[in-house]
């Protein structure tokens, strides 16, 4: 049977980052724990798993080896502690005495460097007087913590922890930098179906919000709740659609508008010249993948042209909407997660959503809310073109706003580079059959 525990390895730094925790007898090695497997930014279980051996509260920097199971390789984090104190066997050394894992490296990527949250120790004193700033009088009151959820170089999360309420506070890069304010819009004019916001810093990429719990649509089962979620979706793009003062007050906040023509002049830009969009760890598999969508160019173009033909008008694209980021509540769906939104054509969303474009059913639940545009058949012709362009779209997306501002030889460059080759593929296999 197959190990629900992976091992971890924490690089645990003093509050000045001069020196390094280790166990006492073991050859001057960084602490290793045993942690349940998951997704490498979740921090969690390390961090309890920490606190629990060495007796120190700590916050995790960065991921520096996402490490792998199958062969036995640990996770390997960076960490600062809260305290300048540790438990037996646990103590203090020079990071110049301490035996690193293989491949591992005390210095910081250059190019480009990683977000304050995972280097700067004064980052968090920070956030932590910001949060305190804006809690409400009752957590204050009654006391709170803030604990640390996620950490990587596209968000930091931390739960306000309290008697009195629980709260989420979120940090975002500055490459997601219209998220903070387009979620309180969102939020602001569709209450029911967005997490209540607490307050927000645009300028900063910081939101406080109010908590909404583990449950998502990938752990909720039920059609009924799926087609909420698509009506949600419908109300909030509709609210948006041909409405040209509220898409320019999206404009405004710095949002992108990527039309469906823009994502073949990527396209055709890189089966020219594959150099060009610089991939730094997936190159095999992202020139594969050109080369299959190469013969389909003029289809593709076509197609373009097919799916414009409804005259669907351009609208807010969520970009990034799964099953794990649809909360619900009191059995409603909560839209969480507008980092990676544009003003696009209006089926990309909900066509790059796995349980929706393989249901007949659920496709036409969200399709059904933009027939006042056209008619029911050709909205199945152009959600079934939109999955092949929304792939594209959302692979050039990645390319131009987010793959270059992870450092290079980081986990979180080899996790999110991967994706462009993969959406690319998506796109061909969908061409192929």
């Amino acid at each position: 049977m197959e190990s629900s525990e992976s091992s971890a390895v924490a690089l645990i730094f003093d509050p000045e980052m001069e020196r390094l925790a280790v166990r006492s007898g073991a050859r001057s090695e960084p602490p290793r724990f045993a942690v349940r497997r998951g997704f490498y930014p979740e921090v969690r279980d390390i961090l309890d798993a920490m606190r629990r051996e060495t007796g120190a509260d700590c916050v995790i920097l960065r991921c520096l080896d996402a490490g792998d199971d199958e062969r036995e390789r640990p996770r390997v984090y960076s960490a600062l502690a809260d305290a300048d104190a540790l438990l037996p066997p646990f103590r203090w050394v020079s990071p110049s005495d301490v035996r690193l894992p293989e491949g591992i490296s005390l210095a910081e990527p250059a190019n480009p460097a990683p977000q304050a949250w995972q280097r700067d120790p004064g980052w968090r004193r920070a956030a932590t007087d910001w949060v305190s700033g804006n809690l409400p009088d009752s957590v204050r009151q009654a006391g709170w913590s803030l604990a640390q959820i996620r950490s990587w170089a596209i968000s930091a999360v931390f739960r306000v922890e309290s008697d009195a309420a629980r709260l989420y506070f979120k940090a975002s890069p500055s490459y997601f930098g219209t998220e903070a304010a387009l979620t309180e819009r969102v939020a602001r004019e569709f209450p029911d179906i967005s997490p209540r916001v607490v307050a927000a810093d645009a300028a900063r990429g910081w939101l406080l919000m109010e908590d909404l719990g583990d449950d998502t649509l990938a752990t909720t089962p039920g059609a009924a709740v799926w087609r909420d979620a698509m009506g949600a979706l419908a109300r909030v793009q509709l609210a948006y659609a041909g409405n040209a003062a509220a898409l320019r007050a999206l404009r405004e906040t710095g949002i992108e508008r990527r039309p469906p023509a823009a994502a073949l002049e990527t396209l055709r830009t890189w089966i020219a010249d594959p150099e060009s969009a610089e991939i730094r760890v997936w190159r095999g598999r992202f020139e594969d993948a050109l080369r299959r969508l190469e013969p389909s160019v003029g289809e593709i173009d076509r197609m373009i042209r097919r799916l414009n033909a409804p005259a669907l008008p351009e609208t807010l694209d969520h970009g990034d909407l799964d099953a794990t980021n649809i909360f619900v509540q009191n059995g409603r769906p909560i839209l969480m997660d507008w980092s990676d939104a544009a003003i696009s054509h209006p089926l990309f969303t909900a066509a790059m959503i796995r349980p929706v474009s393989r249901d007949p059913e659920l496709a036409d639940a969200f399709m059904s809310h933009w027939t006042r545009f056209a008619a029911l058949d050709d909205l199945r012709q152009a959600f079934a073109i939109s999955r092949i362009i929304a792939a594209i779209d959302r692979a050039a997306h990645y390319r131009a706003n987010i793959v270059p501002h992870l450092p290079d030889g980081s986990a979180e460059l080899r996790d999110l580079e991967r994706y462009i080759p993969d959406l690319l593929g998506l796109a061909a296999s969908a061409l192929e059959r």
